[in-house]
């Protein structure tokens, strides 16, 4: 047998059978594919050949290194189009293509960090999951601002927490087209706050991982780009451009890049990127979609996926699911639907809402079928799942369950009562009333079953606290939601009045005492309060600093 020959065997009548399922399954589930921002209409088959080499595009992008399988003048091509759309100054800034939004995120966030590792970093209450878990990994402490009831973050509670903490370099990790509700953050209010305070040492990061394919496109956007005073964006292509691999773009002003630079004989180039080995096919889509497709394609594709949007509020209307959007954005909120509804049409879901997301591939049939599928007898409006970040590999833990519900119900009872018919114990529990809410935190002795329990008895009927909003309500899920969250080990719940400055109070507090705070969360806001979670380094002495505030030791 000839050297770097590679013998295999002809697959399984089996395993054949198996990839033509599989196969089968997707093409029958991408017809049905409303809920999540990534678009199906592409055809890079004529790429299928570079699939004979090992492209690796490890290093920077524009240091030639000793690995020559690469697509880096392919890459630097692509980075100058983002450049162009982002409207970064010409030959002051770096990028590279990511594996997607959350690698952007965490690279934007570990230059802020290099630069300011004294720095805390705000986000809002509608920042992606995985901001959580960047500044976990990145062990930056952290403070959740609020939003406001339409996404965007709440710039009072921002003003407030800053003013408290102005002596600590702010980053803010501001989001461009919210997951949930596409909200845009406002960039010019962020650094009006920045310049309120004369806060000369700061950071602003980007997270526009959809809308960053969108605004460039739109008339009179928001600020959101390197020309409003961004610090470094993230941005996906497998979304809006669309890919069959994830894939996305971060960029960054050179000079902060410049500052975590190596050099690695090993590869004969610079380390400056997070990942070691990079995707290099992913690079060619991209390529190949701004030269099939062109910027100008998009330049019509995206006006006509936010009239597709307008279209679906105007067959969803007469539903009485209160559909609306924000006019830059082709995400359509509206009431949660069925779960055999949201399941069929793969709709993503937070509280007592879903949206859909008109995507390039999205078509009017599709939205009609959605619309008389949510007209059916049986299309019962749900509340929110309480669901593991990760269900299908949810195993047994001694974790706290932490349940926000309103008045309308006695939580505590419904949720006992639902455990205790199905066997499960509760192993400790805390409850309080909140003024027109509730709080219940558990231990149970399996988490996970605990979970799916909980979730059969919402898709039963059972309520858990529920409560509706009135036909119309844009107030969203504020007071009608239930959620879920994993508590943070050695985290109190504290409750603070619901105005501004509160929350500031706390934290300042905290500051004159020492201790440190690694995560502030928001779990429940209310008419005239709120509770959050707070995570000190020193957490007996934070639970005796608020014994007055703290309603869940």
């Amino acid at each position: 047998m000839p050297t770097g020959t590679w013998q295999t065997s002809p697959l399984s009548a089996t395993d054949r059978t198996r990839l033509d399922d599989l196969f089968r399954m997707l093409k029958d589930e991408s017809s049905r594919f409303l809920g999540y921002p990534c678009n199906r209409n592409f055809d890079y088959s004529e790429l299928a050949r570079f699939l004979a080499f090992p492209i690796n595009n490890v290093g920077d992008p524009y240091v030639p290194s000793n690995y020559h399988l690469e697509t880096h003048a392919f890459e630097r091509e692509v980075l100058a189009v983002f450049e162009g759309l982002t409207q970064a100054p010409a030959g002051e800034t770096w990028g590279y293509i990511t594996n997607g939004g959350t690698e952007g995120n965490h690279y934007g966030l570990f230059l802020a960090r290099e630069l300011y590792p004294d720095g805390i970093v705000y986000y809002s209450q509608d920042a992606h999951y995985s901001i959580g878990k960047v500044l976990r990994c990145l062990g930056l402490p952290s403070i959740m601002i609020r939003s406001r009831p339409d996404g965007s973050i709440d710039l009072d509670d921002l003003r407030e927490t800053l003013r408290i903490h102005r002596d600590v370099p702010p980053i803010v990790c501001a989001t461009i087209g919210t997951t949930m509700k596409g909200a845009v953050d406002d960039i010019a209010g962020i650094r009006s706050l920045f310049a309120e305070f004369a806060l000369g040492r700061s950071y602003l990061h980007a997270d526009a991982a959809l809308s960053g394919m969108i605004l460039p496109f739109v008339d009179s956007p928001p600020a959101w780009n390197f020309s409003h005073g961004i610090d470094s964006i993230a941005i996906s292509g497998h979304k809006m451009i669309g890919s069959p691999i994830p894939c996305g773009v971060v960029l960054a002003k050179k000079i902060n890049v410049e500052r975590i630079a190596r050099s690695v004989e090993y590869i004969g180039t610079l380390d400056t990127t997070l990942s070691g080995s990079r995707n290099g096919l992913t690079v060619l889509f991209l390529w190949y979609a701004f030269h099939t497709v062109g910027v100008e394609g998009f330049r019509a594709i995206i006006p006509a996926c936010l009239e597709m949007a307008a279209y679906a509020i105007e067959r969803l209307f007469p539903l009485g699911v209160a559909p609306w959007r924000h006019p830059y954005s082709n995400t359509v909120v509206f009431r949660r639907p069925s779960a055999e509804v949201t399941s069929r049409w793969q709709l993503a879901c937070q509280g007592s809402h879903s949206h859909l997301i008109t995507m390039p591939h999205v078509t009017r049939e599709q939205i009609d079928e959605l619309a008389r599928d949510m007209e059916r007898p049986t299309s019962l409006h749900a509340s929110c799942p309480i669901t593991d970040r990760h269900p299908s590999t949810a195993q047994p833990s001694d974790d706290d369950i932490v349940l926000v519900g309103t008045s309308e119900h006695d939580l505590l009872d419904e949720v006992s009562q639902a455990l205790a018919e199905a066997g499960l114990s509760i192993e400790a529990l805390t409850a309080v009333a909140v003024d027109e809410g509730s709080v219940v935190r558990l231990r149970v002795n399996d988490r996970a079953a605990a979970l799916r329990v909980l979730n059969q008895g919402l898709d039963a009927g059972r309520e858990y606290g529920r409560a509706s909003t009135e036909p119309g309500d844009r107030a969203l899920d504020l007071l009608s939601r239930i959620d879920y969250q994993q508590a943070a080990p050695n985290s109190i719940l504290v409750r603070l009045d619901d105005r501004p400055g509160e929350l500031a109070s706390v934290t300042h507090q905290c500051h004159e005492a020492g201790i440190r705070l690694q995560a502030v969360r928001f779990l429940w806001r209310g008419k005239a309060s709120a509770v959050i979670e707070l995570n000190g380094n020193e957490p007996e002495r934070l639970r005796s600093l608020l014994v007055n505030r703290v309603i869940l030791n």
